[in-house]
């Protein structure tokens, strides 16, 4: 009886919580919230979506613009998804927009220039990293 009530005390801080590492978070995107590629890069709930310019692709880099911050990702970064937003996956919201700090970037399917919805409720401030 003792150990069933441990296990329901840890289901119950767990759940209270909100740990689920290997799900990622909600964003009321259900195609996109399936997707393993969301799993594994926003399990950390560090995604934000934002406005992202995909301009030209090389062989180890590509040239994308975030939040008007122009900058160089590793090609492996990029991932389409079925969403019509882009959201942008950082190692640390706190650091800004910087190669080094970004998990991937998840584009929408169809190119084009994305915005971010304008009723996320998470918002996180980015600033450009100087050079």
């Amino acid at each position: 009886m003792r150990h069933l009530t441990y296990i329901i005390f840890v289901a119950f801080v767990l759940s209270t919580l909100g740990v689920s590492s290997s799900l990622g978070h909600d964003v009321g995107e259900p195609e996109l919230e399936k997707l393993q590629i969301w799993k594994q890069c926003c399990a950390g709930q560090d995604c934000v979506p934002q406005n992202v310019k995909i301009f030209r692709k090389g062989e180890e880099k590509v040239a994308v613009e975030i939040e008007g911050t122009q900058i160089k990702v590793d090609k492996e970064k990029l991932s389409p998804v079925p969403s019509p937003h882009a959201w942008v996956c950082y190692v640390d919201p706190a650091r800004g927009i910087a190669n080094e700090n970004i998990r991937c970037i998840l584009f929408p399917e169809k190119p084009s220039t994305v915005r971010a919805p304008d009723t996320f409720d998470r918002k996180v401030e980015l600033k450009p990293v100087p050079r």
